[in-house]
């Protein structure tokens, strides 16, 4: 990160509007500088520039182990959405962004992308497994995608712990520290930050960036308000402020919608921070304006040092290496066999999705196991299901307590007449009173059970009724996300084969290096006059950089280095494809419940209604 002035500035309301328009011209400089390949790594990073204007407010999450990070984002969304492991932490920085439909992509280091079911994220992140470990290796960042109101207005990146060793300063990604319009520094109550932590946090001051500090875990600590007293007097200078909270407190107040929990947990403080970088966007277009200057610096090394060098030369070692190296070929194949090994286990998983089930009950636990049988229409036939089910329990109890008292009357006759119920209802004695009134009882339970067995019998009529079709419509729901999973697969076998085209293509494209001629040519025509308006909101230093940056670009003599190069790309080049065949392997498993599956076979017959007929023995 280049130094710059960190003097205050005003923002205004002009600043804002600027921005969309900026934007623009960047795109336009990066449409002609992707076209060569020996600036591939500075496009991606102009690329990265124009995306973080067009996204909402990001806002980095660092700390070292052990403080909480990931718990108080999943804090923050209300539910568990990020896996915690006391034995792995976030192996991978995270990107929280607000998505309708509720999945995960995966960026690797060659480009490469991947879509992932949110079920995969625990192996992505915390898994200890041979593939989570493969996959991790090649993981540049993911992209996680959550339904939640909070994500449309800001984007959260839960970050991998900060490594720190030998008492020097802790480490931390500085291009991810670029992209991001806020840093919360997370710290555990009692849990002073290290050496090793301060010396970042002066460093980034020295760059004029100064995180603010969340003190988390204040309800495993009473003395919270000491501790934080005690880091302002050692650190206070080199952040804005300090917030505490209880990331555990808030997880568990909105799971279990517990308001009192909710205010000890302190997160509304947290979540108006949240809101207040979320709302400054003047100090974005700032920042964004500041790292093109950073990022035109990068540029200008870029230009510098390809005249130094043969083109030719340089760029057919870098193809063959790359075509070439059997090693390294092998270890991206490896990575790309991980990932259709996963689809394969799921799609296993949802070709054998039906195989046990044989009843009603089992259909049921099936579909509350598995989200994509899941919506509208089948929530509606559970729902029926759970009524018929609960209605026939309600039966059952009510049956079991009829002949439980009939039984107890039926006894206590024996043991006064020597003879049973049914036998004596027909004759006359003495206690006959006595006896009637406990039958009149039994009569009215009988009556209860008639009226809940009709209330089964129509609840069973109505499943039977729908059954077939229902049947049908799961098949078709889980159908439907076999294809998805294939469509996974050749979608990453395409982007096998594309990047192999691809790199046919730099091969032919060495000489042509007319596209950075012209970017030279943009940013002095266009981006300079642009951001030297008085609107903009640099300071005299910022422009003086700026000049004097471009006045190098633009002297930067390339015209001479169009040499005609070429490669002829070797036979390892050829797109191979990892096969996916498991249409034959694993056969979508039939449902095909019948009548007498869904209903219940054990269902008590009503109990007769017991009359007494007085007469003389």
């Amino acid at each position: 990160m280049t130094n710059i002035d960190t003097t205050p500035i005003d923002y205004t309301a002009s600043a804002n509007n600027i921005l969309p328009q900026f934007v623009d011209r960047l795109r336009q400089l990066h449409s002609i500088i992707v076209q060569n390949t020996y600036v591939k790594d500075t496009a991606k990073h102009l690329n990265r520039i124009i995306q973080d204007a067009n996204n909402q407010t990001m806002v980095l999450i660092v700390g070292k182990e052990r403080v909480g990070k990931t718990t108080m984002v999943n804090g923050l969304l209300g539910r568990s959405i990020l896996p915690v492991s006391d034995q792995n932490p976030t192996g991978v920085n995270t990107f929280l962004r607000y998505g309708e439909h509720e999945e995960i992509k995966a960026y690797f280091l060659d480009g490469m992308v991947a879509i992932f079911d949110m079920s995969k994220l625990e192996l992505l992140t915390t898994g200890d497994t041979f593939a989570s470990q493969i996959l991790r290796e090649h993981l540049d960042y993911l992209e996680v995608y959550v339904k939640h109101e909070l994500l449309k207005s800001v984007t959260i990146i839960d970050s991998v712990s900060l490594e720190a060793g030998g008492g020097e300063m802790a480490y931390f990604s500085e291009s991810l520290i670029n992209r991001v319009d806020e840093i919360f520094w997370v710290l555990r109550s009692e849990s002073m930050a290290i050496d090793a932590e301060v010396l970042l946090m002066e460093a980034l001051k020295n760059k004029g960036v100064v995180p603010l500090c969340i003190v988390n875990g204040i309800d495993k600590n009473n003395n919270t308000e000491a501790f934080i007293r005690s880091e302002k007097e050692r650190i206070g200078h080199l952040l804005s402020d300090f917030v505490a909270i209880s990331a555990m407190d808030a997880l568990e107040a909105q799971q279990t919608d517990n308001k009192a929990l909710w205010q000890r947990s302190q997160y509304d403080n947290l979540i108006a921070q949240i809101q207040r970088v979320a709302e400054n966007s003047d100090k974005k277009t700032y920042a964004i304006i500041i790292r093109f200057l950073q990022w035109l610096e990068r540029f200008r090394f870029e230009l510098t040092v390809i005249p130094q060098r043969d083109p030719f030369q340089s760029a057919v070692e870098n193809i063959e290496k790359f075509a070439g190296d059997t090693q390294y070929e092998f270890s991206r194949y490896q990575r790309d066999l991980a990932i259709v090994q996963e689809y394969e286990q799921e799609y296993e998983q949802v070709a054998n999705v039906f195989k046990n089930v044989q009843t009603l009950y089992q259909l049921l636990q099936t579909i509350s196991q598995h989200d994509f049988l899941q919506d509208d229409f089948v929530e509606q036939f559970t729902e029926k299901a759970v009524i018929y089910q609960q209605a026939l329990r309600e039966y059952r109890n009510m049956h079991n307590e009829y002949m439980r008292e009939y039984e107890r009357l039926d006894a206590q006759h024996k043991k006064i007449h020597g003879k049973g119920l049914m036998k004596a209802i027909f004759g006359h004695h003495t206690q006959n009173d006595f006896f009637k009134e406990r039958v009149l009882r039994l009569n009215e339970q009988q009556e209860v059970c008639v009226t809940q067995h009709a209330k089964v019998r129509e609840a069973e009529a109505i499943i039977v009724e729908e059954m077939h079709t229902v049947q049908n419509y799961l098949i078709e729901l889980s159908k439907k996300r076999l294809a998805r999973i294939e469509k996974k697969v050749n979608e990453l076998n395409q982007q096998r084969a594309k990047e192999k085209r691809q790199l046919k293509l730099y091969a032919a494209k060495l000489n042509e290096f007319s596209c950075l001629i012209e970017a030279q040519g943009f940013i002095k025509e266009n981006i300079q006059p642009f951001l030297m308006e008085e609107r903009m909101p640099l300071r005299p230093k910022d422009q003086q950089m700026l000049k004097e940056t471009i006045d190098s670009i633009t002297s930067i003599d390339l015209s001479k280095n169009g040499l005609l190069a070429r490669s002829q790309m070797n036979n390892k080049m050829e797109s191979v494809a990892i096969p996916f065949d498991v249409e034959s392997k694993y056969l979508l498993q039939p449902l095909r419940l019948a009548e007498t599956d869904v209903k219940s076979n054990d269902i008590p017959a009503i109990p007769n209604k017991l009359e007494i007929q007085y007469g003389i023995e």
